[in-house]
């Protein structure tokens, strides 16, 4: 397999799984931004519900933000190089984790 090739895959993976970030970003945006229950226990629920979401909703965000800057690095033809040391990443780091930037050493 050549480098573009493994890289148009890895891009390809990365395109899908940022959809499916942005959407579960959306969804989560919208049930937060539902009104609140008037029952004063149920909206002690809701809030705790909207403490985990919350939550998810940053972690996807992070994701979403290391996706893109993978997809950049592939753009600009650095993609795979440790940012750390310049060392290429081991391909199988690469598909483990994707969006990774450094070298199994420097992590």
């Amino acid at each position: 397999m050549s480098k573009t090739t493994d890289y148009s895959k890895i891009r390809a993976e990365l395109e899908q799984k940022l959809r499916e970030l942005m959407e579960r970003v959306e969804s989560i945006d919208a049930d937060l931004s539902q009104p609140a229950n008037d029952d004063w226990e149920e909206r002690a629920k809701e809030v705790e519900d909207d403490d985990v979401l919350s939550a998810v909703g940053s972690l996807s965000v992070d994701e979403i933000e290391q996706i893109r800057a993978a997809i950049r690095q592939i753009d600009a033809g650095h993609y795979g190089t440790c940012v750390s040391c310049g060392k290429k990443i081991a391909a199988a780091r690469l598909e483990a984790l994707p969006f990774v930037t450094t070298c199994i050493q420097c992590a």
